[in-house]
């Protein structure tokens, strides 16, 4: 089977409704350098297909060959049911965190940098996770007393 590689990123724009290749490629999370570079060679790596198809919940039969049905299910109205119940155990273990449920609502934006951040905090490199894991703590702590003082 033959794919074309240039219709695929076509494809992701048209299940995505991403306006330009430079939106595929941040979806993505590589460079429109890149995305482009994949296009020329008629070569893209099976990862970023995946990543694609499940980060849009699209057909991976699809995104390669264009048959078959779009989405691999229904589109929800909400989060799934087993993330949301997730959510809501660790709401109730530990409520002072509350508002995680908005977690659910990441746009693909936002999962490419929890995706970056999780690969830091997961690296061998101890120094560099644990600073990550600091300023994570400090620009909390900044953000919950701002919203103290507008309140008050």
């Amino acid at each position: 089977m033959s794919v074309s590689y240039s219709e695929v990123i076509e494809r992701m724009k048209q299940a995505a409704n991403l306006k330009n290749d430079s939106r595929v490629a941040q979806a993505l999370g590589v460079t429109p350098q890149a995305l482009s570079n994949y296009k020329k060679r008629g070569r893209l790596p099976s990862d970023l297909i995946l990543r694609f198809a499940e980060l849009f919940g699209v057909s991976v039969d699809w995104l390669l060959t264009g048959e078959g049905r779009m989405f691999r299910r229904p589109a929800q109205a909400g989060p799934p049911l087993i993330a949301q119940e997730g959510m809501d155990i660790y709401e109730r273990q530990i409520p002072e965190l509350g508002g995680l449920s908005g977690l659910l609502d990441i746009n693909p934006d936002e999962l490419i940098y929890v995706g970056k951040l999780l690969k830091i905090l997961r690296s061998a490199d101890r120094p560099t996770a644990s600073l990550i894991k600091w300023s994570l703590d400090a620009f909390l702590k900044a953000i919950e007393s701002q919203k103290k003082e507008e309140n008050s």
